[in-house]
């Protein structure tokens, strides 16, 4: 995902985002090219893991189209000395997103340090554009538009090239009208049904918050009754996603009989389950601001429908693990069984458990499980910290 956003940060051509990727556990083979690496062997690198020639040089010149080389990390290329730290640019638009890394080098008027650098064998940049005749790097030179799409392509190619086991979903796209729905027991014999629902407004999508309503509906637990819930629009302004989408956002709320509870709602006409067997009680859950040798306590609350309360109530927390050989924080499950406290409400069953977090990874996610013949998940869960006192 970093690339993707980070492509559309920079003002790269749309591309598709894929999920389902594995985290690695452990590094990969050694061997990414260095400067000074023969063009054969960068060849034979490239082509192991399945790019061919045109894609390497468009690879290359796609990341150095913004940039340069640091004479504090690289002085032996940039010919400055390490301190002050000077950056030799690719390009002389090294802060836009276009084509003048592949036209410069062309006409011959570029300053890329891995082109025109003095040692011969370091100007790596030069070795991989000409190794084909200059043909790639030509044709990426013709137009900014096209540059831009043939490395939104390559980029793709690069983070859809995963292992052989894994298998990447369909390309994720945003979704015209999303409902976030959260739901509580709230004490006096009610369920709190609350939430937000987000609506494309993109110019073109035939939406205008100025004569927009927006409202779900709602069945009880036996599946009858259409009760309406409106949602008002939220002033707090649109929200925008990478490509110029662009969002408006509604909130409702309404309390419904705990007795009779909810099975579904309906939004824009598409239909959603939703099962009040499992509560997560949030203002019931959080963790302790209090660290006691580098841990805090977090506490987790669930309400269960009491002819559900003798199934298993269980939370799969993730724990951040720091790591020597990473920069990134490993991603350990620890599954963690609710029991019952004892006390009884609105026909619910009260749950919690007690689970101590390294203070330096508190903020983590969770999801909560009521096991049976019938499972139920309340998943994507954010951990909070308790109120100050």
């Amino acid at each position: 995902m970093s690339v993707v956003v980070a492509n559309a940060g920079c003002g790269g051509a749309r591309m598709p985002f894929r999920a389902g990727r594995v985290d690695a556990t452990v590094a990969g083979p050694a061997g990414v090219p260095e400067p000074q690496t023969p063009i054969n062997t960068t060849l034979a690198t490239f082509a192991k893991a399945g790019f061919s020639q045109g894609e390497m040089i468009s690879l290359v010149a796609c990341g150095h189209t913004l940039g340069g080389v640091h004479s504090r990390n690289n002085p032996h290329i940039t010919g400055l000395d390490p301190s002050p730290d000077t950056v030799t640019k690719f390009d002389s638009t090294f802060d836009d997103f276009d084509n003048r890394i592949a036209t410069e080098y062309v006409r011959g008027n570029t300053s890329n340090p891995l082109v025109v650098g003095r040692n011969e064998t370091l100007n790596s940049d030069k070795h991989i554009f000409s190794s084909d005749g200059n043909k790639t790097i030509r044709d990426l030179g013709c137009t900014k538009n096209g540059f831009r799409t043939a490395c939104a392509d390559v980029f793709t190619r690069m983070i859809d090239t995963v292992p052989s086991a894994v298998q990447l979903t369909e390309p994720v796209e945003p979704v015209d009208i999303k409902p976030y729905v959260t739901l509580a027991l709230s004490g006096n014999g009610s369920l709190a049904f609350s939430g937000w629902v987000r609506v494309r407004t993109t110019e073109g999508a035939g939406r205008d918050t100025g004569d927009l309503a927006v409202h779900l509906s709602f069945a009880d637990r036996g599946g009858e009754g259409s009760a309406v819930v409106p949602a008002t629009l939220d002033d707090g302004g649109a929200t925008y996603g990478l490509w110029g989408e662009t969002f408006a956002w509604y909130q409702f709320e309404t309390a419904i009989s705990a007795a009779s509870g909810i099975s579904s709602f309906l939004n824009n006409g598409s239909g959603f389950p939703l099962d009040d067997s499992l509560v997560y009680q949030e203002a019931s859950s959080c963790v302790n601001r209090t660290s006691v040798n580098n841990e805090r306590t977090f506490t987790v609350t669930a309400a269960v429908l009491k002819e559900r309360a003798a199934d298993p109530v269980t939370m799969d927390v993730v724990r951040l693990v720091r790591r020597s050989e990473a920069i990134h924080r490993r991603l350990d499950v620890e599954s963690v069984e609710l029991v019952a406290t004892g006390d009884e409400e609105s026909g619910y069953a009260l749950f919690q458990a007690q689970v101590q977090l390294a203070t330096s990874g508190w903020s983590t996610s969770f999801d909560l499980a009521l096991g049976g013949e019938k499972e139920v998940r309340v998943d994507f869960l954010k951990t909070q910290a308790c109120p100050r006192v």
